[in-house]
C-alpha cells in the first residue's frame, strides 16, 4: 500500500540552541517535522523540548494520504480508502466519480470550468496531505493524474503508487 506505517510517536530534542521536532513510525523511520532556533540560553530550548514532547504525548498524530487517479477505478478508490483508514490514516480522495462506469457520475455532467475547478480543489487536498497515493491501475496514469503527481513532487510530498512501473 504505502510506504508509511501508521504514527507511533512525536519526540522533541534540544540540540544546543535548536529544538527538533521528530515523527517517529512503528517501522523504526522517523522524519523531522520542525526544527528551529531558540533564541535564549539552551536551558530554555530544553524546557521548550519537555512543554512539547508533554504535548505531543497526549495526541497521535495520523499520517494524511491523498488519492490521486481516474475516477474510473472507483472500487480501488473505495479499497484504498477503506485499507488507509483500516490502517489508523487519514484518506483525502475524491468526491465523486464522473467516469465511473458504475458510479454516480453518470448523466451528471460538468464543464472544463467545473473540471479546472475540481483539479485545483484536489490540489489544495495535496496540500494538506503528508502522501500522495497514485491509484494507476493497469499503469493507466492520465492527464490530470500526471499533474496532480508533479505537483505533489513539486511540494516535496511523498509519492507511492498502487502498482509499480
Amino acid at each position: 500500500m504505502t510506504g508509511r506505517a501508521p504514527l507511533f510517536a512525536v519526540r522533541t530534542d534540544v540540540h544546543g540552541d535548536r529544538v527538533v521536532v521528530h515523527r517517529w513510525f512503528e517501522t523504526g523511520g522517523a522524519e523531522v517535522i520542525k526544527d528551529f532556533a531558540v533564541p535564549v540560553e539552551s536551558k530554555n530550548a530544553a524546557a521548550i523540548a519537555d512543554a512539547l514532547n508533554a504535548q505531543e504525548a497526549r495526541r497521535k498524530i495520523p499520517w494524511v494520504v491523498c488519492l490521486c487517479g481516474s475516477t474510473r477505478f472507483r472500487e480501488a478508490f473505495e479499497r484504498a480508502n477503506y485499507e488507509l483508514t483500516m490502517a489508523e490514516q487519514i484518506v483525502l480522495s475524491v468526491g465523486w466519480y464522473p467516469h465511473a462506469p458504475d458510479g454516480h457520475g453518470e448523466g451528471v455532467g460538468h464543464d472544463s470550468d467545473e473540471k479546472v475547478r475540481l483539479d485545483e480543489l484536489h490540489k489544495r487536498k495535496i496540500d494538506l496531505a503528508d502522501e500522495v497515493h497514485v491509484l494507476n491501475v493497469g499503469g493507466y496514469i492520465g492527464e490530470s493524474t500526471r499533474s496532480e503527481i508533479e505537483y505533489a513532487i513539486e511540494t516535496g510530498k511523498t509519492v507511492s503508487y498502487l502498482e509499480e512501473s
